[in-house]
């Protein structure tokens, strides 16, 4: 296998595109809003110290709103994160349903002669089918487990190989695994055109391939969306401008928790207070990168490995295969 380069050059343009919109929330409208703000601040603060003689002051319950309002935005960030790296769990999962769904259907799929002269080349002929369908089933499978991290087939497993033209085929293709899906499909209708399946039976398999492209185009988009980048920008500046705001703050607050007896009890407080801040804030923004790459944090979390062996065990169990011809493809190394 190889990097895909092509899917990694697409991707680094999008993620070139959405950094130019970084700091679209930082807009001439909103500085100017924020410049009015300042203005109406200092004209009421001017006023209320001529008028009353005195100095205004501040409490720490805006600050505190402040932290809650942001809290929020940062848990709604996680939350929307985890949301789609379900949706690419879901696509991963529609993907391996179908490649069961197609190692059932393929018992359609019968011998059309009966006597004796042409039974047993029509024997073989479905026993080949349903051979090659679930290899090319486990080859889909394996390539899409590729696709998932960002990788290409360029030599399929020694277990999985076909002939040389078909190597050839993919060693040479921008997307091994719709290739690979186009040979299922390939195959599917030379069964029809062998009248060994009906065209109604046909149409309900070729549904099926569908939903491998499907899922593979659902993981392509996920993998191709542009980032949040300035929703990204704006969570990280207020994230750092409230945790520095608020180190200083606290600190103030627990010098009255010091005394004669303990001078360190307040330093320790605010310390302890500032790191718990910093953590908490700054973990729910690292927590929340998952919007950014939802399709690799779930090739991340999900073990491919495993999936796939337990996969090629179910496609080789589904079949139809009574002389006990078509093996396990993929087994795990002891």
């Amino acid at each position: 296998m190889m990097s895909d380069a092509e899917l990694t050059s697409t991707r680094s343009k999008v993620s070139k595109l959405s950094e130019k919109s970084a700091l679209s929330w930082l807009s001439g409208e909103v500085l100017l809003h924020s410049t009015l703000s300042v203005g109406v601040t200092a004209a009421v603060y001017v006023a209320y110290h001529t008028v009353t003689g005195e100095t205004p002051k501040m409490g720490i319950y805006l600050h505190v709103i402040t932290g809650i309002t942001l809290g929020m935005l940062l848990i709604a960030r996680v939350v929307v994160g985890l949301g789609k790296v379900s949706e690419a769990v879901s696509q991963v999962q529609a993907y391996r349903k179908a490649c069961r769904s197609l190692a059932l259907m393929a018992t359609f799929v019968g011998e059309t002669l009966t006597i004796q002269a042409g039974a047993e080349a029509e024997k073989k002929a479905v026993g080949k089918f349903r051979y090659e369908l679930v290899r090319l089933l486990n080859l889909s499978a394996f390539s899409y487990h590729l696709h998932l991290n960002g990788s290409k087939m360029t030599v399929p497993p020694g277990a999985l190989k076909g002939s040389m033209s078909e190597m050839e085929t993919l060693s040479a293709a921008s997307s091994p695994t719709l290739v690979v899906i186009k040979m299922v499909a390939t195959l599917i209708d030379a069964q029809r055109k062998a009248a060994r399946v009906s065209n109604e039976q046909v149409a309900a398999m070729m549904g099926k391939v569908d939903d491998l492209v499907s899922a593979y185009h659902g993981t392509l988009a996920q993998q191709l969306a542009p980032s949040p980048a300035s929703l990204n920008s704006f969570a990280y500046f207020f994230v750092c401008l409230w945790v520095y705001t608020a180190c200083p703050i606290i600190a103030i607050n627990e010098l009255g928790n010091d005394s004669p007896t303990n001078t360190f009890g307040g330093f320790s407080l605010a310390v302890a207070y500032a790191f718990g801040s910093a953590l908490f804030f700054f973990g729910l923004f690292e927590a929340g990168k998952t919007v950014e790459a939802p399709a690799k944090a779930a090739s991340q979390l999900l073990p491919l490995d495993d999936l796939k062996f337990a996969l090629s065990a179910d496609l080789s169990e589904l079949i139809d295969d009574p002389e006990d011809e078509i093996p396990v493809f993929l087994v795990a190394k002891n």
